[in-house]
């Protein structure tokens, strides 16, 4: 058996584990990557991450950056000069950081999971002749990013990348259409570990919301800000109600910090609207699986293109039928009509349409359960994603 190849993953989130975290987390727990590769995960001390990794055995290694580039945001935001300048400078210094341990662990190959880590891994990558694989979580337009970031990515990836890996071919195409060299781009999409996401009997959710038995539960799951719908979804069960339709609306999920107040404006519409007796906020699921088998229709409501949108395969792996938006990597997770729906993003009428012609088919549902686990076994397994990642590591 060859001997493992030595792979440095750089990620400084020192404050949650995001979509970004938690894939890497599960890709490192496979018993694949113990055989085939020497992981080695540069994070910020003190971090959930860090403590996740110590539970793996996975070995972590001080890397992380000052509060002045850590809580610099440049998705969806924009940033004065002083901060940028100060967020390029403590740059600089974690960039030394991770070529001290790059020197010391000579890794054959740096897999930076966020942009800023991108340009840190690419610079050392490059000075010490490794190769530099950019695991790409968003969408490279001027939907989440301005025109100034853009340039300073493809500049910086066109020079230090030797591969880029989207998590949707939306995702590729987007990093084309910028000026990202084709070849040097290669999707892999998310998967889950199956085992983990099978359909609970559990009815912790329901008891505590207090439903009756036949009374449906519409939910939509993730991080509550702007763009992933939560408006929107307010939206739908105002129309469902109007309808006076049974069903209650739940959305799980919670806010980071910057966004704290646009969940407090949700909260006052629903007030403003009377909707408290059908829509009602839940927090962060520890247990997804046993949240979303609770669920009898998932929506997924981002009025942005979406990067991939992991928790439509956690919903279907578990039988729960989904209807999301139409936009993003969402029509390469579902095929509409055959394992879930599809919406016009944006579009509350299209939602409740599809919610009542779902929720009055018995046997739709069922098709859609069905075909939607066989979706998630064949196409969205975390060995599938360990196999194309171990390919790619091979390839440079």
């Amino acid at each position: 058996m060859p001997e493992p190849r030595r792979i440095l993953f750089v990620d400084h989130v020192s404050k949650v584990l995001g979509g970004a975290e938690v894939n890497l987390l599960e890709l490192l727990a496979l018993p694949a990557v113990r055989e085939r590769w020497d992981a080695h995960v540069a994070c910020a001390p003190g971090s959930p991450l860090e403590a996740a990794l110590a539970k793996l055995g996975v070995p972590s290694h001080n890397y992380g950056f000052a509060p002045a580039l850590n809580e610099l945001r440049v998705v969806g935001r924009g940033f004065n000069l002083l901060a940028k300048l100060r967020g390029w400078q403590e740059l600089r210094l974690a960039t030394e950081r991770l070529r001290q341990l790059t020197t010391g662990l000579k890794p054959q190959v740096l897999l930076s999971c966020t942009n800023k880590d991108h340009f840190a891994a690419g610079q050392v990558a490059r000075a010490a002749g490794r190769s530099s694989v950019w695991w790409v979580n968003d969408i490279l337009s001027a939907d989440f990013f301005s025109w100034p970031v853009r340039r300073v990515f493809v500049r910086q990836a066109r020079q230090l990348a030797t591969q880029l890996v989207p998590v949707s071919n939306f995702g590729r195409a987007a990093l084309i259409h910028e000026g990202v060299p084709a070849e040097r781009i290669t999707t892999i999409h998310n998967g889950i570990p199956l085992a983990r996401y099978r359909r609970s009997a559990s009815t912790l959710l329901r008891d505590q919301l207090r439903l009756r038995p036949d009374e449906p539960l519409i939910g939509l799951a993730g991080r509550i800000t702007p763009w992933k719908g939560q408006e929107l979804f307010l939206r739908i069960a105002r129309e469902w109600t109007r309808q006076n339709r049974p069903g209650r609306f739940v959305i799980i999920g919670r806010a980071f910090n910057e966004d704290a107040p646009f969940e407090a404006s949700l909260k006052e519409v629903i007030r403003a609207q009377k909707l408290e007796a059908r829509v009602q906020f839940v927090a962060f699921q520890s247990d997804i699986a046993a949240a979303l088998s609770q669920l009898d229709v998932l929506l997924h409501c981002s009025t942005k293109p979406e990067p991939f949108g992991r928790v439509l395969i956690e919903a279907m792996a578990v039988g729960t039928p989904v209807i999301a938006a139409r936009a993003g990597g969402v029509p390469e997770i579902v095929t509409a009509g055959v394992d879930g729906g599809l919406a016009n993003p944006g579009d509350p009428a299209d939602y409740v349409a599809q919610l009542t012609a779902l929720l009055a088919d018995p046997q739709k549902r069922a098709d859609w359960v069905k075909a939607g686990r066989l979706k998630v076994e064949q196409s969205f397994t975390l060995e599938r994603v360990f196999a194309d990642f171990d390919r790619v590591m091979t390839s440079v």
